[in-house]
């Protein structure tokens, strides 16, 4: 369909779903809707006037602002939910996957025994994140390392089933670390589980962070 046939509506909705910090700018009612007309109508050259489209960006801001109000009660019962566990001392080894295809069943083998042990599989490299004391015994296995990060530290978020279907929690969580400059290594999901790694000279402030989320939640 070209653009000629379109709506005013459906012009506007697509290019603001294009642009995610204009959407938060809207659902948060910071934004300036005529100068919004004015910069959508410049740049997409539509043949719309300005209070026709200003018209158009207050209809859906009151939409996005609905949904807001929604997602923001669902996101907030998960965060709510959830609890938070630490495991200090852990190491970060990323290894090649045709480094590791042979040597899987010893890697398995080490995991039961090992106090931390996730393994994540990416398009060309296998991650291990490991407790410290058990490092050397994947390094030994290993034919190359790309890559090891030491003194980590994991913070496991354990939240409610409904994190599975709550968009946003996630981003919420990790929002929350960044914004207060606290660098994340590895965010891993694995169901119910949410697992941050971090520099541990991060972790007693971001620990503190996630645990004020949580009962600010609540």
């Amino acid at each position: 369909m070209g653009a000629e046939k379109k709506s005013i509506m459906e012009i506007v909705r697509e290019e603001i779903m294009r642009r995610p910090v204009i959407q938060e700018c809207i659902r948060l009612g910071i934004v300036n809707y005529s100068a919004l007309a004015r910069l959508l109508i410049g740049e997409l050259g539509l043949a719309f006037s300005v209070p026709a489209v200003k018209m158009a960006l207050i209809r859906l801001g009151e939409e996005l602002k609905g949904e807001k109000s929604v997602l923001e009660s669902r996101v907030r019962k998960v965060i709510g939910g959830s609890i938070i566990e630490l495991q200090s001392d852990v190491s970060v080894v990323t290894l090649p996957k045709e480094g590791v295809s042979g040597i899987m069943e010893k890697i398995s083998a080490i995991m039961g025994e090992s106090r931390f042990f996730q393994l994540t599989q990416g398009r060309e490299t296998f991650t291990v994140v490991i407790s410290s004391e058990d490092e050397e015994k994947v390094l030994s296995l290993a034919r190359d390392v790309i890559e090891i990060l030491r003194e980590q530290t994991a913070l496991t978020i354990v939240s409610p089933e409904g994190i599975i279907s709550t968009p946003g929690v996630v981003a919420f969580m990790a929002s929350a670390l960044s914004l207060n400059g606290i660098n994340i290594t590895q965010v891993i999901s694995c169901y119910k589980d949410t697992i941050f790694v971090i520099d541990r000279r991060d972790a007693p402030r971001a620990y503190q962070l996630l645990e004020e989320l949580i009962r600010r939640m609540r």
